[in-house]
C-alpha cells in the first residue's frame, strides 16, 4: 500500500509549522494564524490532527471532526495514540525526544453492534516550534482511511475462510470421533488387563501354565497395538505448526460472527456485540483462538434451541494494562452449579444423542491454557450461560 501522498502532506505541514521564513511558526498559533493553517488542511483529502506534548488535540481538520462526530463521545487520535504506543513500546518516548517520526501504522477500531470495523493507517512525527530546546513538542498525526480496501480483502479472505473452517470442522470431528472410540475401548482393556494379573498370580501360586493368560496376552497386545493406530490417526501434525503471532481478538470474534450470520438469522438469535474499540494485540495462535470462539458460538446456539421466547448473545471484549476479558452470554438454559467444572472435563456432554462427543470444552480449555489464559463461567449469572475468559498481556510482552 502506498502512503507517499500522506507522507508528503504530513512533510508539508510540519515544514509550514516550523519555517521561520514563512512568517514565525509563533504566528500561526495565532487565531488569524491558525485559521490560515486550517484551511490548507482542511484541503488535503486525509485525516490531519496536530497535538501537543499531552495528547490535547490543538487543531484538526473537517475529516478529523466528521470522524470525531461518527466516534460519539471518544476522541479518535487518543484511540490512534493507544495503539501507536503499544506498538513502539518504550521506543516511544526516544522517538519523541529526538523529533523522529513514524509511518504505516495500521489500526483497526472496532464500533461494534451492526456497524463494520475501521481501518486506517497512520503516519506522524515530533517537532518543536524553533529549534530552541525550552520549547514544547508537538505531534503532527495523520490517517489515510483504508476502510473500503480493507472490507473488500476481508471479504474475499471470509470466503476462503468459510471452506477452510468447514474442512476443519470436519478433520475435528474426526477427532472427536477417534478419540470417543479410544476412550470406550480403554475401559474394557482395563479390565482385561486387571483380569489376567489375577490369572497369572493365580498360576503362579499353583505352579501351572493357564491357557487362558497367554490369549489375554495376545488379545491385550493387539488391542494396544490398534489403539496406537487409532492415536496416530488422531494426530495432525499440520495444525500443531502454527506459529504464534500478534492477533486481534476482536477481529477473530468478528469473523467468526460473520460466518454464522445466516445461522443467526435462521435460529432468530439477536446478536449483542460490543468490543472494546481498540484492542492490544495478543501473541497467540489464530487459527486456533478462531476455532475456539466458533465452539463457544456454537454451544451457544444449542443451548438456546429449547428457549422460544427470547434468544440473545452477547459478546464484550475489555481490556486494561494486564489484561484481555472476553465475556459470552446467553439465553440458553444454562449450565447446573455441580456441573460447571465437570463440563471441561473429556467427553462429558449435557447433550443428549449428536455428533459430539464432548470435546467442545475440554478443546476451549485447551487454548486458554495454551495463552496462558484462564476460563470460568460466572455463578451469579441466571439467564442462561456466561463464560468469561481472561488472557494476560504479560505473556504477549514477555515473549
Amino acid at each position: 500500500m502506498n502512503n507517499q501522498p500522506c507522507y508528503n502532506t504530513l512533510e508539508a505541514i510540519k515544514i509550514f509549522l516550523t519555517e521561520p521564513a514563512a512568517g514565525a511558526s509563533t504566528y500561526l498559533m495565532t487565531t488569524l494564524g491558525k485559521a490560515l493553517l486550517e484551511s490548507v488542511i482542511d484541503a488535503t483529502p486525509v485525516v490531519i490532527v496536530l497535538l501537543d506534548d499531552a495528547g490535547q488535540v490543538i487543531l484538526g481538520n473537517q475529516k478529523y471532526q466528521r470522524l470525531t462526530t461518527e466516534f460519539e463521545c471518544h476522541e479518535p487520535a487518543t484511540l490512534f495514540l493507544a495503539v501507536i504506543k503499544e506498538n513502539w513500546g518504550e521506543q516511544w518516548l526516544h522517538l519523541r525526544q529526538q523529533q523522529g517520526y513514524f509511518s504505516d501504522q495500521e489500526i483497526r477500531i472496532d464500533p461494534g453492534g451492526y456497524h463494520y470495523p475501521r481501518w486506517f493507517i497512520c503516519s506522524g512525527t515530533w517537532f518543536r516550534e524553533t529549534d530552541t530546546m525550552d520549547k514544547p513538542y508537538y505531534l503532527l498525526l495523520v490517517a489515510n482511511d483504508v476502510t473500503l480496501l480493507k472490507r473488500q480483502q476481508e471479504e474475499i479472505r471470509l470466503n476462503a475462510l468459510r471452506a477452510l473452517l468447514a474442512e476443519e470442522e470436519l478433520t475435528e470431528g474426526l477427532r472427536e470421533t477417534l478419540a470417543g472410540a479410544i476412550h470406550q475401548l480403554e475401559a474394557p482393556m482395563n479390565l482385561m488387563g486387571a483380569a489376567l494379573n489375577r490369572l497369572q498370580r493365580r498360576a503362579e501360586m499353583s505352579g501351572t501354565e493357564d491357557s487362558l493368560c497367554l490369549v489375554l496376552q495376545e488379545t491385550l497386545a493387539n488391542s494396544h497395538e490398534a489403539l496406537n493406530h487409532l492415536r496416530q490417526g488422531m494426530s495432525f501434525p499440520e495444525s500443531q505448526k502454527e506459529m504464534a503471532t500478534p492477533v486481534n481478538l476482536n477481529e477473530l470474534i468478528h469473523e467468526v460472527l460473520t460466518i454464522f450470520t445466516y445461522r443467526f438469522l435462521a435460529e432468530g438469535i439477536v446478536i449483542d456485540w460490543r468490543p472494546a474499540l481498540v484492542l492490544p494485540s495478543l501473541l497467540g495462535h489464530a487459527k486456533r483462538l478462531r476455532n475456539m470462539f466458533k465452539q463457544l458460538i456454537d454451544n451457544a446456539i444449542a443451548a438456546m434451541k429449547n428457549n422460544r421466547q427470547q434468544r440473545e448473545l452477547h459478546i464484550l471484549t475489555r481490556s486494561d494494562a494486564e489484561i484481555i476479558t472476553v465475556t459470552l452470554e446467553d439465553t440458553g438454559s444454562g449450565i447446573a452449579e455441580e456441573l460447571r467444572l465437570k463440563v471441561f472435563e473429556p467427553f462429558f456432554t449435557t447433550k443428549q444423542a449428536e455428533k459430539r462427543t464432548g470435546m467442545g470444552l475440554t478443546t476451549v480449555q485447551e487454548v486458554v491454557n495454551l495463552h496462558a489464559g484462564t476460563i470460568y463461567i460466572d455463578p451469579d449469572y441466571t439467564s442462561g450461560s456466561r463464560f468469561i475468559l481472561h488472557f494476560p498481556l504479560a505473556h504477549y510482552r514477555d515473549n
